[in-house]
């Protein structure tokens, strides 16, 4: 369990300076994990998104923003990763990252947000239907939900998780799963050359 801000700068054969930002996150199907889908898709899912607007078009500070919630069996991670522009800091970035997230604390996205994120989410529900076998097929989702013990048919329920919620669970899934002062925080900066 993460106690403080665990901070490292680190250095790598890469052209732009990187930020990435992480947090402990409730496990697959667990309460919260469904709402933090939806709050990656309100921060950086998409250039309507809000990191995106403000880091990449109205600041250009960033080349790019995502946003996360990587769900897994036994624990999860939700991750906020910015590349930043050529002469840019990671400051920046991060401020205005931090920014946006502390308004999501304090004010709930709105419905139009949250609307949008879960069209993208059901159509990526069907998308991934219409697939027989590989990766994120039929096939692979319905042996999820049969491992994870809800059954091959837990296909409605699992919909159910995220059509269910408002912008108030969204806030209360940041405000619990992504303090300010419990998280990891990861520079990459290019190798100086000699």
């Amino acid at each position: 369990m993460l106690t403080e801000v665990k901070r490292q700068t680190i250095t790598d054969r890469v052209s732009l300076p990187r930020l990435y930002l992480g947090w402990l996150s409730p496990r697959l199907y667990a309460p919260g994990d469904a709402a933090l889908d939806v709050a990656s898709s309100v921060l950086a899912g998409g250039k309507n998104s809000r990191l995106y607007k403000r880091l990449v078009y109205e600041e250009q500070v960033a080349q790019d923003v995502t946003a996360y919630q990587s769900s897994a069996a036994l624990g999860s991670s939700f991750m906020v990763v910015a590349t930043a522009r050529q002469g840019k800091s990671i400051e920046q970035i991060q401020k205005a990252i931090d920014e946006e997230i502390d308004r999501l604390r304090t004010q709930p996205p709105d419905a139009r947000e949250v609307e949008r994120a879960l069209n993208q989410i059901e159509a990526s529900f069907y998308r991934r239907m219409e697939r027989v076998g590989g990766f994120y097929g039929k096939s692979e989702q319905l042996n999820a939900y049969y491992f994870s013990g809800g059954g091959p048919d837990f296909f409605a329920e699992d919909l159910a998780r995220y059509s269910s919620l408002s912008p108030s669970d969204i806030q209360a899934a940041i405000m619990r799963w992504l303090p300010r002062d419990r998280r990891v925080e990861l520079i990459v900066q290019p190798e100086v050359k000699p």
